[in-house]
């Protein structure tokens, strides 16, 4: 009798440590809401007294991404240069990080940062647009924006990593007459990628990075329409995706770098 009432007085004391355990969370949780609203109110203050509207639906809460770590991918890049140069492509190494593949007498460059390019390629394409689509779908790039006419033009189009778009990553497609003449562009593969830690930054620090260069550069704009934190392909031997707020205005869209708060347009 007595161990059954100290397993009952055992199970109370745990129930009540689980129990303030969650309040002490919610509590955290409540007080964190909180300072979000008013940082929220504070910033929107500070852009009137600026003269600058932020969209009401703007979602001030967002997270910042993390920094990821990306490792090249040999049969990445193999595929892209198989699609682009119609057939099973050779690789070798140039050095320096630099493998060339090569198939019908033509050749495509990819550099360990993840750019890469072919010229005098002569692909002969049955429908250039429905190509570009074909090959952005396959490897990961948005809907190709087409400038075509009668088989002869460009389509550009840029990369997303996990439904994130990554600024400067993209790649271009050109056509001749019905075949693919030159590709020049970079890729991106997020297989064995991984996080690495680095400076962070709020949604609403960037927007107040962003008021501070609008006051101080002089840019013209009256209204920011859209916030977004997206990735910066920083090529080297060890490619990283980097975090910047993408921040759109009724005139341009600027860029804040999570790292180290400078503002900058493409």
């Amino acid at each position: 009798m007595e161990t059954y009432r100290l397993k009952n007085i055992a199970i109370v004391i745990l129930l009540l440590l689980n129990a303030c355990l969650l309040f002490m969370v919610g509590q955290q949780y409540f007080q964190s809401l909180q300072t979000q609203r008013r940082s929220a109110a504070q910033l929107r203050e500070l852009y009137r007294s600026s003269q600058l509207a932020l969209d009401s639906r703007l979602d001030l809460s967002q997270q910042p991404l993390d920094i990821l770590t990306l490792a090249r991918q040999a049969e990445t890049e193999r595929a892209i240069a198989a699609a682009l140069l119609g057939g099973e492509a050779l690789a070798t190494s140039q050095g320096g990080g630099i493998y060339s593949y090569e198939a019908h007498d033509c050749t495509i460059q990819f550099r360990a940062g993840g750019s890469f390019y072919g010229s005098r390629l002569d692909l002969p394409v049955e429908d250039a647009a429905a190509f570009a689509r074909s090959f952005c779908n396959r490897f990961g790039y948005e809907e190709p924006r087409l400038s075509l006419e009668g088989g002869t033009g460009s389509a550009v189009a840029g990369q997303l990593a996990r439904d994130v778009p990554v600024i400067n990553c993209a790649v271009e497609l050109y056509f001749e007459e019905g075949r693919l003449t030159s590709v020049t562009g970079a890729h991106v593969s997020l297989q064995d990628a991984a996080f690495a830690s680095g400076a962070s930054m709020s949604c609403v620090t960037a927007l107040v990075k962003f008021l501070d260069f609008r006051n101080t550069s002089g840019v013209v704009c009256s209204e920011v329409t859209g916030v977004q934190c997206v990735y910066q392909l920083q090529s080297a031997s060890s490619p990283r995706l980097l975090p910047v707020w993408k921040i759109e205005t009724d005139t341009y869209a600027y860029y804040v770098d999570c790292g180290t708060g400078d503002v900058y347009t493409q």
